[in-house]
């Protein structure tokens, strides 16, 4: 996969940097097609990655409810969106809630390119419309993310 990369509040200082490194090297390194409705796909490639570098499971925002993030490793927070534009806004809001609340350093987040996310569907979340809501509540958006688009 091609990747690009935004870091939010030095997020790539927050993380710790052997954990950064291979993740984005694995993800440079694993093939994928980004092809119409891939969506589950891709998300399921990039969950199977994370796994095989120890990464946990979902991670409960607080014991009382469902809410969860993609992963958890090393004091960072990870979340991966290949669906609906609007469900970005809750990612976003758990991993501040995270991050507030002491349980996390930083975030990843990872999704695909604007170009990528038209070849797979409609409406999908995309990295530059994530980097520019990011940067438009960036005073509101504490927590240091680094987010990492994916290229076809």
């Amino acid at each position: 996969m091609n990747i690009i990369t935004f870091d939010h509040h030095l997020g790539h200082k927050a993380i710790n940097q052997n954990t950064l490194q291979r993740l984005l090297g694995s993800l440079e390194e694993t093939p994928f097609e980004i092809k119409k409705g891939c969506a589950s796909n891709l998300r399921k490639t990039i969950e199977r990655l994370i796994q095989l570098q120890g990464w946990s499971g979902k991670v409960k925002i607080d014991r009382s409810k469902e809410l969860t993030i993609t992963s958890m490793k090393n004091n960072t927070g990870l979340c991966i969106q290949t669906g609906n534009v609007g469900r970005f806004y809750a990612d976003i809001l758990k991993l501040q809630t995270l991050y507030l609340n002491g349980k996390i350093e930083a975030g990843i987040y990872i999704l695909p390119t604007k170009h990528s996310a038209n070849i797979m569907g409609d409406n999908l979340a995309n990295f530059e419309r994530f980097i520019e809501e990011l940067d438009l509540y960036k005073k509101i958006i504490t927590v240091p993310l680094f987010v990492i688009g994916i290229e076809n």
